[in-house]
C-alpha cells in the first residue's frame, strides 16, 4: 500500500510538471517569444508601459527555461529506465534533478510491479505457510532452539531463489571513468561515490593513490565493495561457494539489477527490477548495505574510515573486549596519577606490551559498545514504561552499519528498532538511534558477550543464560582462550554490570583481577553443585512469591528489592561422575531461572556447542537442525595473555623520581621559537582536525580561569624569540589545532597527527616508527601510507622565506624531519619551566602555564587507532602541568595570593579533572582565606566531578577534616 500512494503521489506530481506547467502557461501567456515590434522596444530600450512585454513575455519564456531544465533530464532519465542502461550525472546544475527524476519514475515502475508481486502473492502464501507456522511456536529446549531462528542465525534452510547477495568487484578503470559513474554503475546511486573511494585508499600497482575523489587515472584498479549480485537456490547445508574471480564479479553485476530500500525510492537501478517489492530476508552473519544516517560532517570524516580496520588483535582480541580492557587500563592509570606524588611520574608499560596497547587502541569499538548498552536498556525502559514483557534474546550481531537482535521467540519492539523478518524475531536498530534512556535503568541481557566475528565484518554475541548451557571443544589451548575471553566480557561490558560469574579450574584468572565483584573462582566443585543447588531453589521460590514465571518478566514487574542477576558458571573442564550428573540435571531446569553453564569438554547436555578447530576457526552449534555457523573465535591466551597481565600490573608498580631532562624534547634549532599566541583566534588559524573538540572545550569552561585571577609577577613578554615569519604552530596543551598552515584546505585527515608524533620525536622519525605508531595494523614493508601522508603535508605546509619546504623529502639516516622552525607548545612549556621547577622564576612558571587550555591532546579521538600513540606521552604531560600548576599555587599561597593560586588549581582541574590533586590546590586556597563559601563550592564541585559513589583519596579526605576541624561552618 505504501508504494502505491508513493507511485500515485509520484504520477501526479510528474504529470503536474510535464503536462500540468506547460499548459497553465500556454493559457496564461499564451506565445512566450516577444514580437519584431517588441524586440525593438527591449533593443531600443523604450519604457515598457504597464509591464506588458515583463509579464506576457519575459517571466513566462524564464519559466519556459525553468520548467525545460527539469523536462530534459527527465526525458533523459525515463529513457535510460526503459532501456535499462545506467545515466551519467556529471553536469552539476542538472544532476539533482535527474536525480529527483529518477527516484519518481522508480517509485512509478515499483507500483505497477508490486501489483504484480500481489497477484502472484496467493500462491506464494501457500507452499510458505507451513514453514512459518512451525517457526512460530518456540520450545526453549535446547534441542529445538536452532530451529527456531535457523532463518536468522547463519545459513538458512532453504535460500530463496535469485536471493540478493553481496560481494566485491574489481573494475579495471579505463578512460573517461568517474567514482560517480562507478557508483551509478554498481550501486544505481551515484552519491555513494564515497564507499568507493574510502575503499580504495591504499597504494595502486604503480605507486600512485587515490586522494582525489575526482581524479581516478586508467589502468588503476578499483575495489567495489558491498556489490549485490544473484545467486541460485541452495540447499544447506552446502560448502561455502568459490570466491568469484573479479571478471565473473563484473559480470554478474552487470547482469543483476540493483536492489535498493523501495521506500526510500531508489536511483536509477531500482526501476526496472523485477526483484521490487520483494521482503528481504536477514540473516545473522550477513550485512546488508543501506543509505547512512546523514550526520554534520566534520574533518576526521572524510579520511577516518577504512575498509581494512582489523576486527581483532593478531592474536584474536575483538573490538568489543579491546574497549572494555582500554577503559579498565584508563581507570587503573587514573588511580596511579592520583597516587603520584609531585616530582614523579608514574610507570608505563615494557615496549612489547606497549605495542599490544596500540593494536588494541586501532581495534576497539567504543561506538558499538555504547550503542548496544543503550539498545538494551532501552528496551529495559520501554518493558518498564509499559507493562511488556522482555523478548527473549538469542544473539546479537554488530556491524558498523546495525545493532542486529535475533530473538527465540516473535515479538514487537518500540522503535528505534525495525523489523527485519516478517516473523518478528530480527530487528536491527541503527548507530547512534538508540540512546541512554533518562532515568537509570538494569541491563536485561546481562549474560550477552562475544564469541567471534564473521567473514562479513560483524561481532557475534550469544546470550548465554538464554541458552543454557554452551559446551566449548576442540583445541584445548584456544578453548580454554575463548573461556577467558568470555569471562573477561563479563568483567567489562557495561551490560554485564548485575552479573555473578563463577569460575571453576581456572587458577590465576585474569578476569578475576579485573573485577572481583562480578567475577568470583573456586575450586570445590561439589561445594559448587550444592551451592548452585540452593540458588536454583532460592531463586524460584523469589519468584513464585511476585507471581512471574521467569527472569525476563520479574526484570520489569519485580524490579523494587532484585536486579535479578544471572549466574554463569564457567567450567574449565567437565566434572566426571556423580558431579556431572548432578550438574546436567541442573542444567536441565536451568531455563528462565537465570543460571548457564559453560564448560570445556563433553557437553553436560545436549545443546549449543563452540567447536574450535584453530585460532581463525570455529563453528557455532545450536544444538538443533540449524546448520553449523563458521566465525573466528575471540580468543585471549598465550603471548597476548601474557601481554594483557602485564599492561595491567604495570598500574600497580610505584611511581619513579621524574628526571626533566630526559623527559623534554631537545631543542630543534640554536633559539627555540613560538608562534604568536596573541593572534591565535586570527585569519591563520585553522579549525581544529579533531571531531569531538566541542565536548573539550565544554569540559574546560567548567574550569574557566577567575577573571580576577593574576600572574604574581607579570612578565613582559614571553622568553622565547618569534620568528618574523608564520611559522606553523602545533597546540597539543588542550584541544588540538595547528596554526599558520599556508593551505588548511589542503592538510589531510591526520596531517596534524602526523606532524605532532614528529615534533615529539624531537623533530624527526624514521619512517618505519612513524608507520608502527599511526598504522600499527599494516606493518608491511611495501606499505607506503606515511610517504602517501608527507606528500600532502609537504604541499599544505609549503616552503620558509627562504624557499626550503618545511617539511622536507625523508632522508635515509635521519628519516621524516620537521623544519627546525615548526613547534608545539608542549616545547614551549618544557623550555619555560627548564630541569628543575625549584629554580624556574615565577615569570616562566606563569607563561607555562597559560599555555595550557585544557585535557592535553583534548578532542582527539582513537578511534580507528587514530592518535593511539599518545598515551606514554599524554601521561607525562599530565604530570608535568600538574606539578608546574602544584608549584605555582603553593608560591602564590606563601605569599598571601589566594586569587593567583586559584588560578593555578582551576588549570590543574582543567587538565585533569578527574585527578583530585588539582581540587585539593582550590580547597587549600579556601582555607588559607578562610572562606567558607568558597570551600562548600570546591567541595561540592569536585564531588560532582569525580562521582558521588567514589571514595576520595587518603590526602584530599585528610585535608577536608583539617578543614572542618579550623573553620566552623563547614556544610
Amino acid at each position: 500500500m505504501k508504494k502505491l500512494f508513493a507511485g500515485l503521489g509520484a504520477l501526479v506530481v510528474m504529470g503536474g510538471i510535464l503536462i500540468g506547467i506547460p499548459v497553465a502557461l500556454v493559457m496564461l501567456a499564451g506565445n512566450p517569444f516577444p514580437t519584431a515590434e517588441q524586440i525593438n522596444a527591449i533593443i531600443s530600450m523604450r519604457p515598457d508601459y504597464g509591464n506588458v512585454i515583463l509579464f506576457t513575455k519575459i517571466l513566462p519564456l524564464l519559466c519556459w527555461v525553468v520548467w525545460a531544465a527539469f523536462a530534459g533530464p527527465f526525458f533523459v532519465e525515463l529513457g535510460a529506465a526503459i532501456s535499462g542502461r545506467p545515466t551519467r550525472k556529471k553536469t552539476a546544475a542538472f544532476r539533482g534533478q535527474q536525480k529527483l527524476a529518477a527516484t519518481m519514475i522508480a517509485a512509478v515502475g515499483l507500483m505497477f510491479a508490486g501489483s504484480t508481486v500481489m497477484a502472484a502473492a496467493p500462491a506464494q502464501a501457500s507452499t510458505s505457510d507451513a514453514p512459518a507456522a512451525s517457526s512460530s511456536a518456540v520450545s526453549m529446549d535446547a534441542n529445538q532452539l536452532g530451529v527456531t531462528v535457523a532463518s536468522h542465525i547463519g545459513q538458512t534452510m532453504t535460500a530463496p531463489a535469485e536471493a540478493p547477495v553481496q560481494q566485491v568487484v574489481v573494475h579495471d578503470v579505463v578512460e573517461g571513468d568517474t567514482l560517480w559513474d562507478l557508483a551509478e554503475t554498481y550501486y544505481g546511486q551515484g552519491d555513494r561515490f564515497v564507499e568507493i573511494f574510502n575503499a580504495n585508499l591504499a597504494p595502486q600497482a604503480d605507486g600512485s593513490s587515490l586522494t582525489d575523489p575526482d581524479l581516478i587515472l586508467p589502468g588503476w584498479k578499483m575495489t567495489i565493495p558491498g556489490v549485490y549480485s544473484t545467486a541460485p537456490a541452495v540447499e544447506a547445508p552446502v560448502a561455502p561457494a568459490p570466491t568469484p574471480s573479479p571478471d565473473e564479479s563484473a559480470d554478474s553485476v552487470d547482469q543483476a539489477p540493483v536492489v535498493d530500500d523501495v521506500d526510500a525510492g531508489g536511483g536509477a537501478g531500482g526501476a526496472g527490477g523485477g526483484g521490487a517489492g520483494t521482503v528481504e530476508t536477514r540473516e545473522l552473519g550477513q550485512s546488508v548495505d543501506r543509505p547512512a544516517v546523514e550526520v554534520a560532517p566534520d574533518a576526521e570524516a572524510s579520511t577516518e574510515i577504512d575498509a581494512s580496520i582489523p576486527l581483532m588483535t593478531v592474536g584474536g582480541i575483538a573490538g568489543l573486549l579491546a574497549t572494555g580492557l582500554l577503559v579498565a587500563l584508563g581507570t587503573r592509570r587514573l588511580r596511579q596519577r592520583r597516587r603520584r606524588a609531585v616530582g614523579e611520574r608514574i610507570a608505563l608499560p615494557e615496549p612489547a606490551a606497549a605495542d599490544l596497547e596500540l593494536e588494541m587502541n586501532v581495534v576497539e569499538n567504543p561506538i558499538a559498545v555504547e550503542d548496544v548498552d543503550n539498545a538494551l536498556r532501552t528496551l529495559q525502559a520501554w518493558a518498564e514504561d509499559n507493562g511488556e514483557q522482555l523478548p527473549e534474546l538469542l544473539a546479537v550481531r554488530v556491524a558498523n552499519d546495525e545493532v542486529a537482535l535475533y530473538l527465540a521467540a516473535p515479538a514487537q519492539l518500540p522503535a528505534p528498532f525495525e523489523s527485519q523478518s516478517d516473523d518478528g524475531m530480527a530487528w536491527v536498530v541503527r548507530p547512534g538511534m538508540a540512546t541512554a534512556p533518562e532515568r537509570p535503568t538494569v541491563s536485561p541481557y546481562p549474560a550477552l558477550a562475544t564469541i567471534g566475528t564473521d567473514v562479513n565484518g560483524g561481532f557475534l554475541l550469544l546470550d548465554l543464560e538464554q541458552i543454557g548451557s554452551l559446551n566449548v571443544v576442540g583445541d584445548q589451548e584456544t578453548a580454554r582462550g575463548v573461556l577467558n575471553a568470555l569471562a573477561c566480557e563479563f568483567a567489562t561490558n557495561p551490560w554485564s554490570e548485575q552479573i555473578h560469574v563463577t569460575l571453576v579450574g581456572m587458577e590465576d584468572s585474569f578476569a578475576r583481577d579485573l573485577d572481583r565483584i562480578r567475577i568470583h573462582q573456586v575450586e570445590d566443585v561439589p561445594a559448587l553443585v550444592r551451592n548452585l543447588r540452593a540458588d536454583l531453589e532460592d531463586r524460584r521460590s523469589a519468584l513464585d512469591s511476585y507471581g512471574v514465571g521467569g527472569v525476563l518478566e520479574a526484570r520489569t514487574q519485580a524490579t523494587e528489592m532484585e536486579s535479578w542477576a544471572p549466574h554463569i558458571v564457567i567450567l574449565a573442564k567437565t566434572p566426571e561422575g556423580h558431579l556431572r550428573d548432578e550438574l546436567a540435571e541442573l542444567v536441565a531446569r536451568m531455563p528462565r531461572l537465570g543460571i548457564a553453564t559453560i564448560s570445556n569438554g563433553d557437553a553436560l547436555v545436549a545443546g549449543a556447542t563452540v567447536e574450535v578447530t584453530s585460532r581463525d576457526q570455529a563453528e557455532y552449534r545450536s544444538g538443533g537442525a540449524m546448520p553449523p555457523l563458521p566465525f573466528r573465535p575471540q580468543v585471549l591466551a598465550g603471548e597476548e595473555l601474557e601481554l594483557v597481565q602485564s599492561l595491567f600490573a604495570t598500574t600497580t608498580l610505584a611511581s619513579h623520581p621524574a628526571v626533566l631532562e630526559e623527559e623534554h624534547p631537545a631543542p630543534a634549532a640554536p633559539e627555540p621559537v613560538a608562534a604568536d599566541l596573541a593572534d591565535a583566534d586570527g585569519a591563520d588559524e585553522i579549525p581544529t582536525v579533531v571531531s569531538t573538540e566541542d565536548a573539550a572545550e565544554q569540559a574546560t569552561a567548567q574550569h574557566e580561569t577567575p577573571e580576577e585571577a593574576q600572574p604574581l609577577e607579570e612578565a613582559a613578554s614571553a622568553s622565547m624569540n618569534v620568528p618574523d615569519w608564520p611559522a606553523p604552530y602545533i597546540r597539543l596543551l588542550g584541544p588540538v589545532d595547528a596554526l599558520n598552515i599556508a593551505d588548511a584546505d589542503a592538510m589531510p585527515g591526520r596531517g596534524v597527527e602526523f606532524l605532532a608524533f614528529l615534533l615529539l620525536q624531537n623533530g624527526g622519525a624514521p619512517g618505519a616508527l612513524v608507520q608502527k605508531n599511526l598504522w600499527p595494523d599494516k606493518l608491511d614493508p611495501k606499505n607506503n601510507n606515511a610517504r602517501q601522508l608527507a606528500k600532502q603535508i609537504r604541499q599544505a605546509l609549503g616552503h620558509d622565506p627562504d624557499g626550503y619546504p618545511l617539511l622536507p623529502e625523508g632522508r635515509s639516516n635521519a628519516g621524516f624531519t620537521a623544519h627546525p622552525m615548526i613547534r608545539t607548545d608542549w616545547h614551549d612549556f618544557c623550555d619555560l619551566i627548564g630541569p628543575d621547577l625549584k629554580t624556574t622564576s615565577n615569570e616562566n612558571l606563569v607563561q607555562a602555564i597559560k599555555l595550557v587550555r585544557g585535557e592535553p591532546f583534548a578532542g582527539t579521538s582513537r578511534r580507528r587507532g587514530w592518535w593511539g600513540w599518545r598515551g606514554p606521552i599524554e601521561e607525562t604531560m599530565l604530570a608535568a602541568i600538574m606539578d608546574a600548576a602544584d608549584e605555582l599555587a603553593h608560591r602564590a599561597l606563601q605569599v598571601g595570593d589566594h586569587t593567583q593560586a586559584r588560578f593555578a588549581a582551576r588549570i590543574a582541574q582543567a587538565t585533569d579533572p578527574l585527578n583530585e590533586a588539582g581540587w585539593r590546590l582550590e580547597i587549600e586556597a579556601a582555607m588559607k582565606a578562610g572562606d567558607v563559601d568558597a570551600f562548600n563550592r570546591v567541595v561540592d564541585e569536585m564531588i560532582d566531578r569525580v562521582g558521588e559513589d567514589v571514595e576520595l583519596d587518603e590526602a584530599t579526605q585528610r585535608l577536608i577534616d583539617d578543614a572542618h576541624a579550623q573553620m566552623p561552618g563547614l556544610s
